[in-house]
């Protein structure tokens, strides 16, 4: 009877014991993932308010992506964001001397290396008057003790002023890569496109991880997990969505980032919205699934 009552305890205690471990791994990874980021906000803050655009450029990798609503492209690589940040601050630009205030709603570490967040933001003239205000849902690569911007996907939030335009483009052609694991995005874009047009909010939802967020400029705020992006999607009749692949990048532990344009048209009016994604997957069989998608309309 003695052997078994220590046997018991024991048994508890290492139960209790492994509890305590696991509360513990989780509360730290949670911590650091907003650690990281606090801390790359401000430095990006920071150097906006200086109009530092070599500063600014340096928070980002040399082979990062700026998709964002004043451009109707990608941004692509260090030389072309350093570029596009000198024009920002230069004489005559509606945001030479402003500051910029962001907010932010969802930050996770999804590797070792890959942290992503998504929130608000507001960029100042020098009276505080409001130059723009959008949300944004980044990609990020940790290390050697720096977080620096894999990925900025930007936007600006849609308002009653942003009215279908006449000017009705077509897409070009989506790009072709052996990167590993390109084929399923290729089929997650696909199916996306479907689902909308066919406005089936089951099937688009489906497409998403289930804890996923949705940074949209046609919703409110940060949508977070697969039920409530379900919820929300609102079809319009005689809207056709379509997108292409601009850009795509296998990071590794089965994840990737993507970017792209997209269009939708009103076929009764044949007037256009256009804008950009940028998104990040994850690969779990053969398919990838989207953990956050980022997409806002362009100028």
């Amino acid at each position: 009877m003695n052997k078994l009552i220590s046997t018991s305890l024991l048994l508890t205690f290492l139960f209790l014991i492994g509890c305590k471990d696991t509360t513990t791994k989780e509360v730290v990874t949670t911590l650091d993932a907003k650690t990281l980021m606090s801390g790359s906000t401000e430095s990006f803050i920071g150097l906006w308010g200086l109009g530092d655009a070599p500063g600014v450029s340096g928070e980002f990798t040399d082979d990062a992506v700026r998709v964002i609503s004043n451009s109707l492209a990608p941004i692509v690589g260090g030389e072309a964001i350093k570029n596009s940040f000198v024009e920002t601050f230069a004489e005559g630009s509606n945001f030479k001397n402003s500051h910029i205030i962001v907010g932010t709603t969802e930050t996770r570490l999804l590797s070792d290396e890959i942290l992503i967040g998504a929130g608000t933001f507001k960029i100042l003239d020098a009276n505080n008057e409001t130059l723009e205000s959008g949300k944004w849902g980044n990609v990020y690569r940790y290390k050697d003790g720096k977080v620096k911007f894999l990925l900025e996907s930007a936007h600006r939030i849609f308002n009653e002023t942003d009215t279908l335009s006449a000017d009705v483009i077509s897409l070009e052609e989506s790009i072709v890569s052996k990167e590993a694991h390109f084929d399923k995005i290729q089929a997650s874009v696909a199916g996306y496109i479907k689902y909308a047009n066919e406005k089936d909010a089951e099937g688009l939802s489906m497409l998403f991880t289930e804890n996923a967020i949705q940074n949209v400029s046609s919703k409110e705020g940060i949508v977070v997990g697969r039920d409530k992006i379900k919820a929300t999607e609102v079809f319009a009749d005689g809207m056709v969505l379509d997108a292409n692949i601009l850009g795509y990048t296998y990071l590794g532990d089965s994840l990737a980032v993507g970017y792209g344009n997209w269009t939708q048209l009103d076929t009764t009016t044949k007037t256009m919205v256009k804008g950009q994604w940028g998104n990040v997957f994850k690969i779990d069989g053969d398919t990838a699934y989207l953990v956050m998608e980022s997409a806002g309309i362009s100028k």
